[in-house]
């Protein structure tokens, strides 16, 4: 039975009733913080850890930073300069067409093309010009070297055979390749022929496509790029203009 204690009336409460029961022990009062107490050598050890950790992120963070920045900075210097080298190659290359008076050739360190060039005459109107585009290398000089010489002026007052050359160096290496694309139709059957090779020497056709690849030395290190280029007119556009002859003579019978 529960014992009931002193009943005492409290000011403006009523009365409270006073028990006289033990507390138990089973749920002890939680220990408040004494803010007097400091870290223990785990949670040192810990928070040096953790430290050490987001230190060396940062530290290899930076380091790939200036990796990056020093690469940026070389690309814009010569890097650039053979990049938009290769560009002109490109469409210079892209825009040749065979022609009778300037055949394509090539080999591994040079090629030479019909190309079409704009100029100005002397009041300052542009003209259409024929030209005669090579890019060829230069060991002595460690270059690759781009020609360009007038082949038959559209107009009168420009000079014939004016050249003009610009050229991208130190160059260490340079190899070109040249696409062959041949279609045939032998007994009913279409035959293709296709594949890379060093040289050129078919005069009556240009390829379809050229590679080009410029080697040089960055940092201490062998560098390379390449560009390879479609050409639209390019292949043995014979054989199918023949096909085409073929088809239509047989319609028509």
């Amino acid at each position: 039975m529960r014992k009931i204690g002193i009943i005492s009336r409290n000011k403006g409460t009523g009365y409270r009733v006073q028990g006289t029961e033990k507390k138990s022990n089973l749920n002890p009062e939680p220990r408040t913080l004494n803010p007097e107490r400091g870290f223990t050598l785990i949670e040192l050890l810990l928070a040096a850890s953790i430290l050490s950790i987001i230190a060396l992120a940062i530290l290899s963070t930076f380091g790939a930073g200036m990796r990056a920045f020093e690469r940026v900075q070389s690309f814009g210097g010569f890097q650039a300069d053979v990049l938009l080298f290769l560009e002109g190659f490109e469409r210079d290359a892209r825009n040749t067409f065979a022609f009778s008076g300037v055949k394509f050739k090539g080999d591994s360190q040079s090629m030479s093309f019909a190309s079409i060039g704009t100029k100005l005459d002397e009041d300052g109107n542009a003209f259409t010009v024929l030209e005669e585009r090579s890019y060829g290398f230069d060991s002595s000089q460690k270059a690759l070297v781009e020609k360009e010489e007038d082949f038959a002026p559209a107009v009168s007052s420009v000079t014939e055979g004016s050249v003009r050359t610009r050229q991208v160096a130190p160059i260490k290496a340079v190899a070109f390749q040249y696409y062959s694309y041949r279609k045939e139709i032998e007994d009913g059957e279409e035959k293709i022929e296709s594949g890379w090779q060093g040289t050129w020497t078919d005069e009556e056709t240009i390829p379809r496509g050229v590679k080009v690849e410029l080697t040089f030395e960055e940092g201490g290190q062998e560098v390379s790029l390449a560009r390879t280029v479609f050409i639209p007119s390019g292949g043995d556009i014979g054989s199918d203009e023949e096909e085409e002859e073929e088809q239509g003579d047989g319609s028509d019978g």
